[in-house]
């Protein structure tokens, strides 16, 4: 037995009556009937960023394939699948980026599963189409000629003599 005045060794003895926590447990998959995953929750987590408790927060796909109790290589190939693969998004007329705003300034207490509901039939009836990345690039070249002008400096618009830009 060691001495009273020695320290104990080995590991710490636990602090009594500590309250431990448990992790968060992940929220079991999210299925369709049949076993397979739902597309109206797909879509919700993998490109609207809602999270399994109704949050917002943006996933990677590994995070969304781990929700939905499948890996990554399986979650590409089921998005595909339902037509909602990266492709299929930028080859379609729906504005993602604006539907992910209207998802993250969604007001406390609305439940933002609901305000994507019509979203995701917005993307649905959105028709395919070809991108014309030329025509897309010359725009955007316009654009930033009309912003910073064709040598690459900015300069701000001239003031009028009441000191408003005109």
């Amino acid at each position: 037995m060691p001495p009273a005045s020695r320290p104990r060794e080995g590991r710490p003895a636990p602090r009594p009556n500590v309250e431990r926590s448990t992790p968060a447990r992940p929220a079991p998959p999210t299925h369709g009937p049949g076993g397979k995953i739902d597309a109206f929750e797909l879509f919700c987590a993998y490109h609207l960023g809602i999270t399994s408790d109704g949050g917002y927060r943006i996933q990677n796909i590994h995070e969304v394939a781990r929700r939905f109790g499948a890996n990554a290589a399986e979650l590409r190939q089921i998005l595909a699948d339902l037509g909602m693969a990266a492709d299929d998004i930028v080859h379609s007329g729906f504005d993602l980026p604006s539907a992910q705003v209207d998802i993250m300034v969604a007001p406390e207490g609305i439940s933002r599963r609901e305000l994507a509901r019509p979203l995701y039939e917005e993307f649905r009836g959105t028709p395919k189409q070809t991108r014309n990345w030329t025509r897309e690039m010359e725009d955007a070249q316009r654009q930033i000629d009309e912003t910073i002008g064709r040598d690459g400096r900015w300069s701000p618009a001239p003031r009028d003599p009441a000191g408003k830009q005109s």
